[in-house]
């Protein structure tokens, strides 16, 4: 009997009950898995129907105990995950050894997620080694056993050729069509992912990959290429079989969304922090609009670009998630929020960077809750002159056109 797991599905940020025999045993020790505990993604309290437990800022399949997984799902549209984090600045590493079903959705997953699902089963191909065999191919030369009469007469002794003689030959070697397709893979994927230190891993996966597939001629896929797997050692195809179906996801004969479905397509387990994600996703927009006008956006978080809260000290170093420059010199900051309300905390971070920098523009970004109208919103001035906006940005319907309007709005502001 297979075993299988009781999923849960819930969405970020959500509250669910669970009885507390589920997750403590009878000792009162506690049955959550110590590296989910190690990635905070939930947050336990004891109530009185049972224990409350609250999903945090990440998303994905997560298994909680020896028994339950967590499908951990965004608010908004699947479509608008795959298209943030196309834009947004990820590596996919925050990646679990557990292979999870992902639901048949007509969505386009990025490629570099994909990357990551493809080096995942072809490092176990590697480690066990390509798989291998007898293949049969034709010879024509001197006698060999196994000598094909009809052919040998036809070409050769009807034209007066006494010696030569043709027949077929076995060979025992990896040079099968699956690896054919194989190669093609390594080969697509090798041009996918970036020249990027946290890549070098992979980079040098597909290149051994490679390197044992040098005798083997690429072949193209075509659909339902996913059965060569089946004619590889047992041992072999369920590995093989991932590879070419991560293929063909890339290929788009495939087509997967973040949900979970038990006969979905099977991929590594990947979890994403929708605050790294939304803040690099609206970095990499405005920076990428912002070249026409000649405005730089920088990355406050990097160490290089951190900026002085005091005027004679050094000690507590500013860190807004984006600067736009003009001319080296600092029109406006950012701050990024994933959360549904701007809180005191977050008000008084960005009052204290604007003022330190010395600049006339300071924006809050954040998703548009439920009940409140996407836009552009002033909330106020302070002494020095500088103007205080929030911006919310609808990522419940179409990105682009939403990621539009929130640079024309915002873009406005550091012309005046």
């Amino acid at each position: 009997m297979v075993w299988a797991p009781r999923v849960v599905e819930i969405e970020e940020r959500e509250n669910r009950i669970f009885p507390r025999e589920d997750l403590f045993d009878s000792a009162g020790y506690s049955l959550v898995l110590p590296e989910t505990r190690a990635l905070s993604a939930v947050e336990l309290k004891d109530v009185r129907e049972g224990v409350n437990l609250r999903a945090l800022g990440l998303i994905g399949y997560l298994p909680l105990t020896g028994q339950i997984v967590l499908n951990l799902r965004p608010k908004f549209p699947v479509k608008n995950l795959w298209r943030m984090l196309a834009i947004a600045d990820n590596n996919y590493d925050r990646m679990l050894p557990v292979l999870r079903s992902y639901e048949q959705a007509r969505e386009i997953p990025p490629h570099q997620l994909l990357a990551r699902g493809f080096c995942y089963y072809l490092r176990a191909i590697m480690n066990m080694g390509l798989a291998r065999s007898y293949y049969r191919e034709p010879y024509t030369g001197f006698y060999k056993p196994k000598v094909d009469f009809s052919r040998t007469v036809a070409r050769h002794l009807s034209r007066g050729d006494d010696l030569t003689i043709s027949g077929d030959v076995f060979g025992f070697s990896a040079n099968l069509p699956v690896n054919a397709v194989l190669k093609s893979a390594c080969l697509a994927f090798l041009r996918l992912i970036p020249r990027d230190p946290k890549w070098l891993t992979e980079r040098k996966l597909l290149l051994e990959g490679l390197n044992s597939l040098h005798r083997v001629r690429s072949s193209a896929m075509l659909v339902g290429g996913e059965a060569l797997a089946n004619t590889v050692p047992r041992w072999l195809q369920d590995h093989y079989h991932g590879a070419l179906s991560v293929y063909a996801m890339l290929l788009g004969y495939t087509d997967i969304g973040f949900g979970y479905e038990a006969q979905g397509s099977k991929m590594p387990s990947f979890l994403f922090s929708l605050d790294e994600v939304f803040e690099s996703f609206v970095r990499n927009v405005f920076r990428t609009a912002s070249r026409e006008r000649k405005v730089a956006v920088l990355d406050g978080n990097n160490p290089k670009h951190h900026g002085r809260l005091f005027l004679d000290s050094n000690r507590f170093p500013t860190k807004p998630d984006l600067i736009f420059h003009r001319k080296k010199a600092v029109i406006g900051l950012a701050e990024v929020k994933y959360k549904p309300e701007i809180k005191e905390h977050d008000r008084y971070q960005l009052l204290s960077h604007v003022l330190a920098a010395q600049c006339k523009i300071g924006v809050w970004i954040s998703p548009r809750t439920a009940g409140r109208a996407e836009g552009l919103e002033y909330i106020g001035s302070v002494a020095t002159g500088a103007k205080f906006y929030h911006y919310q940005i609808d990522i419940g319907n179409d990105l682009d056109k939403a990621s539009a309007a929130m640079i024309e709005q915002v873009t406005a502001l550091l012309n005046d």
